[in-house]
């Protein structure tokens, strides 16, 4: 029993020590279930701002047709609902015309993009 305890608490700390390395390491973590707004720059090109109002810039393939039309909803797949949202995962909408279409995400990056990354 004490042993069970020794690992848990070491496991505990561990992982609080991860975490904290993590945050240090200005690596940030849009995740599926707190994505708050998002708003299209251009056709590959989405800035989506999570729940603590933190803008990521989230790049797509070239195969988004139909994603600058007047596109009421989309929905960000990944493999877990709290993983973070990162290259291969996808993006779906229902376009008006064509009707449900989905890209893959190409990257994600903290902040706005650039007028230069935008064009």
């Amino acid at each position: 029993m004490r042993r069970t305890k020794l690992l848990f608490i070491g496991a505990l700390v561990g992982s609080l020590a991860a975490s904290s390395v993590l945050a240090a390491s200005g690596d940030a973590c849009l995740q599926n279930n707190r994505i708050w707004s998002w708003r299209m720059v251009n056709s590959r090109t989405l800035v989506v701002t999570d729940v603590n109002y933190r803008p990521f810039t989230v790049h797509l393939t070239g195969g988004c047709v139909g994603l600058t039309n007047s596109i009421t909803a989309l929905a960000f797949r990944t493999w877990t609902d709290l993983g973070c949202l990162r290259r291969g995962d996808t993006v779906s909408f229902r376009e008006p015309t064509l009707g449900r279409m989905s890209c893959f995400v190409t990257d994600v990056q903290p902040g706005v993009p650039s007028q230069a990354q935008a064009n």
